[in-house]
């Protein structure tokens, strides 16, 4: 009778449970039962394509979507940031250098600064931010060009060599007629002069022409 109730009972249990081979009492037999249990997961599968692929952890996505997901976790960015209230660092070109040492400063007291109604920031002052302007090897390009009017303003209008030697228009020169022979009379698409294998075309000294470009020539050209 007992065995036909072991029987009875190994079939009425689930079919995820593993079958019970030792007693309650037996302390290595339990420890074994439990140690070989299915794990059950907490909440069943909403699908099929769950169920049937199983997610692999340990597995990398690609490179195009790692770097997706890693910039929305950073948030926004930086130069949304810190250039909020005025142009990016990169669009001032002169140096702190240049904007220091190169010009001259006044000893007037800066003004105030203005508060933007937009952001609700204060302006930043003038030597916290650099000049907008081309990096030049002497200074600001603005100053460059002032002092080279400045030096322009003093020279003569006609120095001595423009006098002496005046410019002669195009007119005056020496102009070529037939720079270049036509497509036409042209000996380099003949492809008898690219052939090598015929020996009495290496011992002629002038290039060969086509019959028919010479036909096609007015009668005037053919003189």
């Amino acid at each position: 009778m007992t065995q036909t109730g072991t029987a009875q009972d190994k079939w009425s249990n689930n079919c995820w449970r593993i079958e019970q081979k030792y007693a309650n009492k037996v302390l290595l037999g339990n420890w074994a039962d439990k140690r070989l249990q299915f794990t059950r997961e907490p909440q069943t599968a909403n699908s099929t394509n769950r169920v049937d692929y199983r997610p692999h952890w340990d597995y990398k996505p690609d490179v195009s979507e790692r770097r997706s997901a890693l910039l929305r976790a950073e948030g926004l960015p930086s130069k949304l940031l810190f250039v909020h209230n005025g142009p990016q660092s990169s669009h001032y070109l002169v140096t702190h250098y240049e904007e220091s040492y190169q010009r001259k400063h006044t000893n007037d007291l800066p003004t105030l600064r203005p508060c933007h109604p937009d952001s609700l920031t204060w302006q930043l002052e003038r030597s916290d931010r650099s000049i907008s302007a081309l990096p030049t090897n002497s200074g600001p390009l603005q100053s460059i060009k002032h002092n080279l009017k400045k030096q322009q303003s003093h020279l003569p209008s006609l120095t001595v060599y423009r006098s002496a030697y005046q410019r002669h228009p195009l007119s005056a020169f020496c102009q070529s007629r037939f720079a270049r022979a036509s497509r036409m009379l042209s000996s380099h698409l003949y492809a008898a002069n690219h052939n090598n294998k015929d020996l009495d075309l290496r011992q002629r000294s002038l290039l060969q022409i086509p019959d028919h470009c010479l036909s096609q020539l007015p009668q005037s050209q053919q003189a």
